[in-house]
């Protein structure tokens, strides 16, 4: 008995180490990562920025439509990074970016769904959002650094509605700010036959626009990559010096 078992074992390990010699994990597929299906509502999987800008433009080309206290606040930082003592912000604290800079970070990010609420989980600082699928926002929001999300779908796209952020975040990394009105709403759905997602977001904030002012990312399908560790805290080069300036 004990001869036929040890006989069975050595089979299995020759068969096993022959596809591995041949280059193929016998388990691969039960690790293959989410496909990127032709359903519209199936966002799931890795996601890449194709285009990164420190200043997120508008779809039109121009600035943000400025309130006078919108332009001032907006020039400060301008001149203070000109003259190099840049005003520090949320993630130079490394909290969370917030809604809806983190969209637009140089890392990948994964996207979970379930019928109840989709994650959108960032390898940047491990920034997760939440968003709330089919619900309304809390009669009080409490604020937060990625605020309070809610979601619905209007046929092939994702329409997430934000509210409730912390007006420690920036929109963009050379300062455009907001305060506590921020109002987001982005539409998210695929294009170029699912190779690519956009999410074109609208921004509203009385405090600090005119006007509804609307900018786009779009992000490739990268089922090649896996979301890794990201510890802002560890060797921070844009430690502030003092505390986060916020515009009062």
């Amino acid at each position: 008995m004990a001869a036929s078992r040890a006989a069975r074992i050595s089979a299995a390990l020759a068969v096993t180490l022959g596809m591995l010699a041949a280059g193929a994990a016998p388990a691969a597929t039960l690790y293959r990562p989410a496909v990127s299906s032709a359903d519209p509502h199936d966002l799931s999987g890795v996601w890449f920025l194709l285009h990164y800008n420190r200043v997120i433009p508008t779809v039109d080309g121009t600035p943000p439509p400025f309130t006078e206290r919108g332009k001032l606040e907006w020039a400060r930082r301008i001149m203070a990074e000109a003259n190099g003592a840049p005003m520090s912000d949320a993630s130079t604290h490394c909290w969370p970016h917030g809604t809806p800079r983190v969209m637009n970070s140089p890392y990948p990010l994964q996207i979970f769904q379930t019928p109840q609420q989709t994650v959108i989980a960032h390898e940047v600082a491990h920034n997760t959002r939440y968003i709330h699928m089919q619900r309304a926002h809390p009669a009080e929001v409490k604020t937060s650094f990625m605020g309070d999300s809610v979601g619905r779908w209007e046929g092939d796209t994702l329409v997430i509605d934000t509210v409730g952020v912390d007006p420690r975040t920036w929109i963009d990394e050379q300062g455009v700010i907001h305060g506590p009105k921020l109002h987001t709403v982005e539409r998210i759905r695929k294009i170029d036959g699912g190779k690519a997602i956009e999410d074109v977001v609208t921004v509203e904030d009385p405090d600090f626009f005119t006007k509804p002012w609307t900018f786009r990312d779009t992000y490739a399908w990268r089922p090649d990559l896996r979301i890794a560790e990201y510890v802002c805290e560890e060797n921070n080069r844009n430690a502030p010096q003092d505390g986060v300036t916020v515009a009062r």
